[in-house]
């Protein structure tokens, strides 16, 4: 943090700054948002390549492109708490460029201390991040997984007597590089015209975790059935208790496949000691916010909108 420029003057957001980021990010008590876990941050919001940070006081300042909602500029402050003076200084960064005067998508724990009679807080619900808890996803247990229970049985019984090959990887070779390669090109992506944005971007995201891989120290859960491809996720730790799930691609043609592999996928963290999944946030996406919540997450990482009391 001690090489950065002070606000209002921002460098790139480079691969070699993930290590102090991350350390960062945990004293900071931002795990397990996703977002702005240095893995998820450095490629999805430095997909434009302009990614860029600053410090001021003990926050650091994050600014970037947002490729998900309209390619608006996004200025992020970070610390724990969020302090009056730090938001104040955004803001008129914001005022000289003619940008909105709000911040978006900031995490709600970081809010906690600002004065309300400057600042007005808002729900951001399309950025709120799904948790599943790793034991209720195993279980299963109770009237609220009634319908997960049955499709895991559904899926069991029909695929009885095929070879079920179900296989986690602790770190990319060539071979699992090759098989989400093939695959993000044959599995369908979300036909939703809401969803066309994502559907743009999302594979340069995908190449871009595959390439960086080793150094996000990224894992995988593929399963095979008669040993072709059947269901592909990316796993990335974010600290010793939760975990992200990225890219889960799946054969829609088999019913059941994703409740499957949300079940198989929590079954191999619980054994690897894991205790929560993060499914992101929904993008206010209507079909993604129904599926996501008929997974019965154990609670939301909430995020808010900040913009100016009087302006």
């Amino acid at each position: 943090m001690d090489s950065l420029p002070t606000f209002p003057n921002f460098r790139l957001f480079t691969i070699e700054d993930i290590d102090w980021y991350y350390e960062y990010y945990l004293n900071n008590k931002l795990n397990p948002y996703v977002d702005i876990n240095p893995a998820n941050l450095f490629v999805w919001l430095g997909i434009n390549n302009d990614l860029s940070i600053c410090k001021l006081n003990e926050a650091i300042i994050l600014r970037y492109t947002n490729v998900l909602n309209n390619n608006q500029n996004n200025v992020i402050p970070l610390s724990n708490p969020l302090s009056n003076s730090v938001v104040g200084a955004v803001m008129q960064l914001l005022k000289e460029n003619d940008l909105p005067l709000e911040l978006v998508e900031v995490p709600s724990n970081i809010c906690r201390e600002l004065d309300p009679t400057l600042w007005q807080t808002e729900d951001d619900r399309n950025s709120y991040e799904y948790i599943l808890d790793v034991n209720q996803q195993v279980k299963l247990i109770g009237s609220d997984f009634y319908k997960q229970r049955n499709y895991i049985k559904s899926f069991e019984r029909e695929h009885a007597n095929d070879l079920i090959d179900i296989k986690f990887y602790n770190d990319f070779n060539e071979d699992v590089k090759e098989m989400f390669l093939h695959h993000i090109s044959t599995m369908p992506f979300n036909s939703n015209p809401e969803a066309a944005q994502r559907n743009l971007v999302e594979p340069i995201a995908i190449r871009r975790n595959l390439e960086l891989a080793s150094k996000l120290q990224k894992k995988a859960l593929i399963i095979k059935i008669n040993d072709e491809v059947v269901s592909l996720s990316m796993v990335a730790y974010l600290d010793q208790n939760a975990a992200a799930i990225n890219h889960l691609k799946v054969d829609y043609s088999l019913p059941n496949i994703f409740r499957y592999t949300v079940y198989q996928l929590a079954k191999t963290l619980k054994e690897n000691g894991i205790n929560e999944m993060n499914f992101e946030q929904d993008l206010g996406i209507p079909g993604l916010r129904t599926f996501k919540e008929l997974m019965r997450p154990s609670r939301y990482l909430e995020k808010k909108t900040i913009k100016p009391r009087h302006q």
